[in-house]
């Protein structure tokens, strides 16, 4: 947490331009973490709804005809 302190009190030197540059840094490198985190387990079950009741089988055929 000392860490932070000290990088908030060098943050506090900045203008308002160049603390609004860090952020969007900060921001992107958060986002960029965020997305590397996705695991495909994640979305399992996505759209069960649309296959159920349906004839797998049959859809498979159906697409391979044309």
């Amino acid at each position: 947490m000392q860490h932070i302190e000290s990088i908030l009190s060098e943050v506090e030197h900045l203008n308002s331009e160049e603390q609004l540059t860090l952020l969007e840094k900060l921001v992107a490198i958060i986002r960029k973490q965020k997305a590397s985190d996705v695991k495909l387990s994640s979305i399992s079950g996505v759209g069960a709804e649309i296959w159920r009741g349906m004839d797998i089988n049959k859809y498979i055929e159906t697409e391979r005809e044309w």
